[in-house]
């Protein structure tokens, strides 16, 4: 049949030419891929005439592939085992047209082209052969429409990285180095297109920046630029750049490059093989907009084991983080607010690392750590611009502050540093705004620390933040802020920070004083001011305070009050004399737990307060009569009074403060004013009532009332409440609030049960098994209670509408927990069962009263009878609660 159709048939064609039942040689049945096959191996080099016909063949003949692609695959075997280096080189270029010709037959080619490419890149005798198989595997790769053959593909990648590392001569090493990158390049595009990781990543991240070179080559610039294997792992940088489209696959990309940075100690800037090539893979991902993936993956690889004990390596790479903050110009992301909370966990940790002993040879490689997280911090916050994030940065800090004074302290110098970093760079505003509210909240609970230096750096963030805000219409006075705020140098001493005392000293004494609230870049609302005197009180009851703390809450008392709209309202007028007032009676009341040194200091903090107040609404009567009050200060060693502030003194030890000495000097000091000043607490006030042109529109009897009363401290519409015994958002409050209790009547025991678990309820519910008649309340009192809760709740409800969702939660379960502390004689209403018929026929009475009230309109309406069981079930609040009553639970 084959000899009629070659030999026989052909011939008859020839001849009888006029026959019509001969058809043309071309339609005849004969498998013409055979003939071709042939044609193109006699010949010694690949004749692209005849590889083109045997294309031509395949893409209108599909059905013959297989068969094409069995023959190719036994004469590739054939001429591999005889190194037949002619026949190799033909049988390539044949794959190669017919892998261009035939993409949508590809399945027809791929086993017998991926067998070939294996045998190729296995033989070893030849280089020639090696680079064959990597060419045809770099053409069978770009031809790919799909990732049918991704698996297929990986497990030729450790064949590739064998070449990407081969070692001998110049040339030869060049060439197949070059060879070797090639192939691996069409393999992470042809893997990065179809998201597939491949197992051996780690070897092909270890070959591709062997081979890396640090000077770019274009390959525009030199027709042999594609020879050079620096140009590929180039290449393959930017496919692995291409791998991280998406946050959840980029630290997997990267942390193998990181890994080998570590390994080769390449995070030297002096090297800067680390630095190029993540520059590279920055330059490649902004055009996704995903570069600050990079910063953030990059700082998170500071946790690692591999560099967590080697602070200078952590000092290197922080450099190159701040370095690549430089040149990137994304926008601001949540990535960027993460970034900024873990460089101040790490700068914390370096604090903390300067205080042990077991360190101190490391010292001064946790200086050049913390001298390069400044850096990067300075330029993190350029690359921001805006204040939110970094409120908000600051804010996620200080939700972790740890009632340990070493952890707290260390928290609040890291967070201390990057304020005085925002004071030599102020940030601009659009346009004035409130203080962000996350971070006023956790400053306020941060000022009632139980530690003295925490509470005095949360005074200090405070300031800082005032005066590194500006309007973006208000820069002339900008550059001069900056020079006169520059960044102070901080250093290792025997504490944490070396100088903290004189730490924004000079800023906060610098100051303007006479800030007015429509100018200001950042305000203050009644509910802050409020929250920041309450913060003022409490700080001021603890027995371990310092005359810088003092000093502080001033200045705390006077910007909140400068900065609110405290001109136009009545309530801040009471308040801000009331807090004075209230300072003045503790210092001078002869009981307490205060010690005499922190009395006196108490003393001078409220004359220097009602000496700001009164000077600020301008009541001249006041100001006469304290001024022999203020005299006082020149008696203390520690504070003084100067133009209306309270300052420290200069040069005096601070160690002195609180000894035996000073407290017996102090007590002496304080007899003397109990016995020589004529001025009492209800003569200031009627000084204010009567000086005061605000008092004009006023209940004179009311405000007289709430000035004589002690200040009290802000208990709703947060998410804490500073008069809670049970504090969830800070612990140390409740233990502040328990101490600080000056002049409160203790209450009764039985009011103060808290429901923070099953086992108290039941407690207290055992206590008392038989209740009298008098102490249940009637159903109208109930609804009455009712009605003033839900109006309470409503108030919180619009009051914190700017809140996130945790506070609000929290705020609503502790209003649940207060409204159950009123009630708690419906603890026991299960256990009590002679209480069910009064309560019933009293239910019954308001059941025949709604009845009679609704037959009187002429409506039909039909109440369900009432059962003793689940009168007091409450409707179902969730799906849940629908779920448990079907459930019968």
């Amino acid at each position: 049949m084959g000899f009629m159709s070659r030999k026989v048939l052909p011939a008859c064609a020839s001849i009888c030419v006029f026959c019509p039942a001969l058809r043309a040689r071309s339609r005849q049945p004969v498998k013409r891929y055979k003939k071709l096959i042939i044609d193109i191996f006699q010949d010694s080099s690949p004749n692209d005439r005849k590889i083109s016909k045997l294309c031509d063949y395949a893409a209108k003949n599909p059905s013959r592939l297989p068969e094409i692609a069995r023959m190719l695959e036994h004469r590739g075997y054939k001429a591999i085992r005889n190194i037949q280096l002619g026949a190799i080189r033909i049988l390539v270029a044949v794959y190669t047209k017919l892998f261009s010709a035939c993409q949508v037959q590809m399945s027809f080619l791929a086993v017998s082209a991926i067998d070939i490419i294996r045998s190729l890149l296995d033989e070893h005798q030849e280089d020639e052969i090696r680079i064959l198989g990597c060419s045809l595997l770099f053409e069978f790769a770009h031809n790919q429409i799909d990732g049918t053959y991704v698996y297929q593909l990986e497990s030729l990648l450790s064949n590739l990285c064998v070449l990407a590392k081969e070692n001998g001569p110049e040339q030869r090493q060049r060439q197949l180095r070059s060879s070797g990158l090639r192939g691996l390049s069409a393999m992470l595009r042809f893997m990065g297109e179809h998201l597939h990781m491949p197992s051996e990543y780690d070897d092909v991240v270890s070959a591709v920046l062997c081979n890396y070179e640090l000077s770019y080559i274009d390959v525009d610039s030199s027709a042999s630029a594609i020879e050079k294997p620096g140009f590929w792992a180039q290449s393959c940088v930017e496919k692995i750049s291409e791998f991280c489209k998406e946050a959840t696959t980029t630290r997997r990309y990267l942390e193998p490059i990181f890994f080998y940075f570590d390994a080769g100690k390449h995070w030297s800037s002096r090297q800067g093989l680390a630095f190029t090539v993540l520059q590279q893979i920055l330059h490649f991902m902004e055009s996704f907009g995903n570069n600050c993936f990079l910063l953030a993956v990059l700082v998170r690889h500071l946790d690692h084991k591999s560099v967590s004990q080697e602070p200078l390596i952590k000092a290197q790479i922080v450099s190159i983080a701040a370095s690549l903050t430089q040149q990137s110009t994304s926008e601001v992301t949540v990535v960027k607010v993460s970034v900024l909370s873990d460089m101040l966990r790490h700068l914390r940790n370096v604090l903390m690392a300067s205080m042990d002993a077991s360190l101190q040879p490391l010292l001064g490689d946790y200086t050049d750590f913390q001298l390069a997280i400044q850096k990067f911090l300075s330029e993190l916050m350029k690359n921001i611009g805006s204040p939110s994030p970094i409120f908000e940065a600051m804010a996620l800090t200080l939700e972790n502050l740890s009632s340990t004074s070493l952890f707290s302290q260390s928290t609040m110098y890291s967070l201390l540093i990057l304020g005085s970093i925002m004071a030599a760079q102020p940030l601009i505003i659009p346009n004035q705004q409130s203080f962000p509210e996350a971070l006023l909240q956790q400053l306020s609970l941060a000022m009632v620390h139980p530690d003295s230096d925490t509470r005095l750096c949360a005074h200090r963030i405070f300031e800082t933040i005032l005066s590194s805000v500006h309007i973006s219409e208000d820069t002339s006075n900008i550059s001069v802020l900056s020079d006169q705020l520059a960044m102070p140098g901080v250093g290792f001493g025997s504490g944490l920070l070396q100088d903290t005392t004189q730490l924004h000293c000079k800023s906060r004494r610098d100051l303007d004083l006479n800030h007015e609230f429509e100018s200001a870049a950042i305000r203050f609302t009644e509910d802050q001011l409020a929250l920041l005197f309450s913060a003022v009180w409490m700080g001021s009851s603890l027995d371990n305070n310092v005359p810088g703390n003092y000093e502080a809450k001033f200045f705390t008392f006077t910007q909140t009050l400068q900065l609110s709209p405290a001109r136009k309202s009545k309530d801040i007028f009471a308040k801000s004399f009331q807090l004075s007032l209230s300072i003045r009676a503790i210092a001078i009341e002869v009981d307490g737990h205060l010690s005499p040194s922190r009395k006196r200091s108490l003393y001078l903090l409220s004359s220097a307060m009602l000496g700001f107040v009164s000077k600020f609404y301008n009541i001249s009567g006041i100001l006469n009569q304290i001024g022999d009050l203020q005299a006082r200060s020149q008696e203390d060693p520690f504070l003084a009074i100067s133009n209306c502030r309270l300052v420290v003194r200069n040069g005096v030890d601070s160690n002195e403060y609180g000894t035996p000495i000073d407290n017996a000097a102090a007590s002496e000091l304080l007899e003397q004013i109990r016995k020589e000043t004529d001025i009492s607490t209800e003569s200031l006030v009627s000084l204010i009532l009567n000086s005061s042109s605000m008092i004009s529109e006023l209940d004179l009897a009311h405000l007289k009332n709430n000035l004589l009363e002690m200040f009290s401290p802000v208990s709703g519409g947060w998410a804490f409440d500073f008069n809670a015994h049970s504090n969830r958002a800070r612990p140390w409050v409740a233990v502040v609030n328990k101490s600080s209790s000056f002049d409160e009547k203790a209450v009764d025991s039985k009011d103060n049960f808290t429901m923070e678990n099953g086992a108290d309820f039941s407690a207290f519910s055992s206590n008392r098994h038989v209740l009298k008649h008098s102490d249940i309340i009637g159903v109208s009192q109930l609804l009455k209670s009712a009605l003033e809760m839900a109006g309470t709740v409503a108030k919180v409800s619009s009051s914190t509408a700017s809140l996130p969702f945790s506070a609000v939660t929290m705020k609503c379960e502790d209003l649940d927990l207060s409204a159950k502390r009123k009630m708690p004689v419906w603890a026991n209403i299960d256990e009590s069962k002679q209480l069910m018929p009064s309560i019933t026929a009293e239910c019954y009475e308001v059941y025949e009263m709604l009845s009679e009230s609704h037959g009187k309109d002429g409506d039909v309406t039909h109440y369900p009878s009432i059962n003793s069981d689940n009168i007091l079930q409450l409707p179902p609040v969730s799906h849940y609660d629908y779920f448990l009553r079907a459930a019968r639970c």
